[in-house]
């Protein structure tokens, strides 16, 4: 049964001089030629409890490894065949049956489509304006506008999870970070005030558990819609000093709690926070092989051992379909700093989740390639990662990103919380040293 809140949508111009159908984010309904992306349903439901795997039964129907990737580039980017080229001994891809797999609540896509009518950047292109909850830009006309799509989907709401960092060196030795992490949309936040906060876009709150030499530390963040006009809002609470201090070092380039310097502050969620030192260039669609429908990562029984593997992470355990995706290409401005001198960005046209993203460093060489492992969390009708990793191609280290693994409880979704609680004065409370 085809989801009754499909819009009659028109794309125009940039896919093709013919009207079609969109859904209410703005992705194409129909199949791609050849049938091996099939039409979009919007009846998506797991069999199961939890996260069980709906697609256990089903087998690779193409196997991507360096003796063939030539024969597949067309529907490659330059990171993966870096990797397969970088490892060609264990890096490969196996390639599955495409499941559209996106379902998005029905207010969410009513949103969406006044989004469509209504939603416009702000005048000095650094924030977003006259939107309502999600997906500002279901049919973007430009790569900032797709970019936002991406800051601003929809991710339940609310959520809760028990996550874990994990740095890899080069010899395949790891360590681990595990955090607790919150993260609320103003819809789900008691006290918000639709005057004084409308340039918040979320709160988030991190917590290390442990290693006990950063247990109690804690980030609490105000991520802000324009980032020029109003700067990221940071604080950390350091649990041996017990102070809490503002933490303006947290966006752009800044480096990412406990990452051994493999992650920037704007990788989190694979970009993240204000896209202004960019130019932005939308180069349309194509059809790639991304990580969709990962549910064997989230597998409670799984060990950081079973996952972390010598330069990358163990692709026994991952999944790649084909999707259409809108690749954008953000190059930065002149006068600008960066330590990432361009990002190409490609975005699952069904969630605008970044599914893949390639970083260059400031000689124009490809540094680091990230994934982002999609999963339907079927419970709360909301796409997300059941992990992200970044390679660093120079130094064969690597980073894996809210990892899911002997997690207690599946990520709560759809809570509602204090805004009292997301404040600077409630940090000290939570310290547990």
């Amino acid at each position: 049964m085809k989801n009754t809140f499909l819009p009659s949508l028109l794309l125009l111009g940039c896919l093709s001089a013919q009207a079609q159908e969109l859904t209410a984010v703005g992705a194409e309904v129909a199949a791609n030629a050849d049938g091996s992306i099939p039409a979009w349903t919007g009846d998506f439901k797991a069999a199961g409890p939890g996260l069980s795997d709906p697609f256990a039964g089903e087998s690779a129907i193409l196997r991507i490894a360096a003796d063939n990737v030539h024969a597949h580039k067309a529907h490659l980017t330059d990171g993966q065949v870096a990797m397969l080229q970088r490892y060609p001994d264990s890096y490969f891809l196996d390639v599955y049956p495409s499941h559209r797999t996106a379902v998005l609540p029905a207010s969410v896509q009513e949103a969406a489509k006044y989004n469509a009518l209504n939603a416009k950047l702000s005048s000095d292109a650094n924030g977003v304006e006259g939107y309502k909850g999600y997906y500002p830009f279901p049919s973007p006309k430009n790569g900032l506008e797709a970019v936002w799509n991406h800051f601003m989907r929809y991710r339940g709401g609310s959520l809760l999870r028990d996550q874990v960092q994990v740095v890899t060196q080069a010899n395949g030795s790891y360590s681990e970070v595990r955090i607790n992490e919150q993260v609320v949309w103003p819809e789900k936040l008691d006290g918000y005030d639709e005057v004084a906060d409308k340039n918040v876009m979320l709160y988030a709150r991190q917590a290390v558990v442990a290693p006990s030499r950063l247990a109690g530390n804690i980030l609490l963040v105000h991520e802000t819609v324009n980032q020029v006009e109003q700067p990221r809002l940071a604080w950390m609470y350091n649990a041996g000093q017990r102070r809490v201090r503002r933490a303006p070092q947290v966006a752009y380039d800044g480096p990412g709690t406990a990452a051994d310097g493999l992650r920037t502050s704007d990788n989190a969620d694979m970009y993240s926070g204000s896209p202004d030192r960019y130019d932005w260039k939308l180069e349309g669609k194509q059809e790639i092989y991304i990580p969709y429908n990962n549910y064997r990562l989230t597998d409670p029984s799984l060990s950081v051992a079973d996952v972390a593997g010598k330069g990358h992470i163990n692709q026994n355990l991952t999944r790649y379909e084909k999707h259409r995706v809108w690749k954008v290409v953000g190059t930065l401005k002149a006068g600008m700093r960066h330590i990432y001198s361009k990002r190409v960005l490609y975005l699952d046209e069904d969630t605008w989740q970044i599914a893949l993203a390639e970083q260059y460093d400031n000689r124009g060489e490809l540094w680091r390639f990230s994934e982002g492992f999609h999963v339907q969390f079927h419970y709360a009708d909301t796409p997300w990662y059941a992990a992200e990793a970044i390679y660093d191609l120079t130094s064969s280290r690597y980073l894996i990103y809210g990892l899911l693994v002997d997690a207690q409880h599946p990520i709560e979704f759809g809570f509602r919380a204090s805004k009292s609680d997301y404040q600077p004065a409630a940090l000290r409370h939570l310290g547990i040293k």
